[in-house]
């Protein structure tokens, strides 16, 4: 874009000033400055500046590279001179005028020194927050480090007492100490229950605390074969669905292999089945699917069932630690809360991420996808 090339004639205070303000300003040139006396300040500032400089109006006036001349001697003799002598497409601006303008430019100015000035304080206000939160946020993993390392160590010492009380429990069912009353031996079977329901808790809160303390670089990462893995996870939990008359469908074989932690993605998996299983009606399917688009690194893994469902209110909560929905304890009362927030873990330490797609009633699909380490 073209900038205005503009002339000064007359620098004393009032075109020093006028020359001041329109050096300011990125859409302009000064092209010359012009007074009779070479010592005036506007001569001054203008060798400071590298700025054109000439004591010859009439130099100045038949440039045709002028645009626009101001005029700041405040003698009418010069501004007459100057509309005799100038180029016919440049314009004049007689001192009067030029007042008026240098009173605009100094307005413009002070708007856009104090808009400078605001924006730097934002700047500052911006970089200081910046770093507070940053310290912030050191200071918060820095606690959940530490809460995560306390919820091992207590977990850790309460491991052994839990799996003492539950073994005295089985002694006492199977006859040790003699026979029980039928409500005594009732309350020792809610007893081993609850036991057996705490110590399932202990041993989810001890596998999400190492999860958790865990950085993704350094786990091992290994080639395993996908169907090997859907065989190992639904062995676990078939007699679990079969009690229930629930049938759980894989896909033929794949003969893919995927890159991941095969110990940490069967847990992911089983988890996933073993919610399915739970929250599934008696005799119902629930499908294991693999998709793995042509020419695609990843294969998506999904389990199917025609369960209660999730309420979209919810969906995004259930990966949250000991979160369960209304329906869900209603279905399944012992539940522990922890098996999706393990199985989020896995799936972050494996740069995936579990998606949900679900209505109440309708039964829910959850899938993640896995790099694939070599195509069939």
């Amino acid at each position: 874009m073209k900038r205005d090339a503009i002339a000064v004639v007359g620098a004393g205070k009032g075109g020093t000033a006028i020359l001041q303000a329109l050096l300011k300003m990125p859409d302009i040139v000064i092209r010359h400055v012009c007074d009779i006396e070479p010592g005036a300040p506007g001569m001054a500032f203008a060798r400071e500046h590298g700025i054109a400089w000439d004591g010859d109006l009439e130099t100045v006036c038949r440039d045709p590279e002028v645009d626009l001349i101001f005029e700041a001697t405040g003698r009418r003799s010069v501004y007459d001179r100057i509309l005799a002598l100038k180029h016919p497409r440049t314009r004049v601006i007689g001192s009067e005028d030029a007042k008026i303008i240098f009173h605009l430019l100094v307005l413009q100015q002070g708007v856009s020194d104090k808009l400078g000035d605001h924006n730097l304080e934002l700047d500052r206000r911006v970089r200081e927050r910046t770093r507070e939160l940053a310290q912030a946020n050191e200071t918060l993993e820095q606690i959940n480090n530490e809460k995560t390392r306390y919820l091992m160590h207590a977990t850790h010492q309460l491991k052994a007492p839990f799996a003492a009380i539950q073994s005295y429990i089985d002694v006492l069912l199977e006859g040790y100490a003699g026979a029980f009353e039928p409500r005594a031996r009732e309350i020792l079977l809610k007893m081993r229950q609850r036991c057996a329901l705490l110590s399932e808790s202990i041993k989810e809160m001890l596998e999400l605390a190492n999860l958790k303390s865990m950085v993704r670089e350094n786990i091992k990462m290994e080639t395993a074969a996908l169907d090997d893995i859907f065989a190992s996870a639904v062995r676990h939990l078939v007699d679990m669905a079969a009690v229930r008359g629930i049938r759980i469908v894989v896909p033929p074989p794949t003969g893919l292999r995927v890159l991941c932690n095969r110990n940490q993605i069967l847990i992911l998996l089983s988890t996933l089945l073993e919610n399915a299983v739970q929250y599934s009606p008696d005799g119902s399917d629930i499908q294991v699917a693999a998709a793995a688009p042509s020419g695609g690194d990843r294969v998506e893994v999904a389990v199917t069932d025609h369960g209660i469902g999730i309420a979209a209110d919810v969906v995004d909560r259930i990966f949250d630690e000991y979160f369960r929905a209304n329906e869900a304890v209603a279905v399944h009362e012992q539940g522990t809360g922890l098996g999706l927030a393990i199985a989020r873990e896995i799936s972050n330490l494996h740069s995936t991420t579990i998606r949900v797609d679900s209505a109440p009633g309708q039964g829910a699909t959850f899938s993640f996808r896995l790099r694939i380490a070599a195509h069939p």
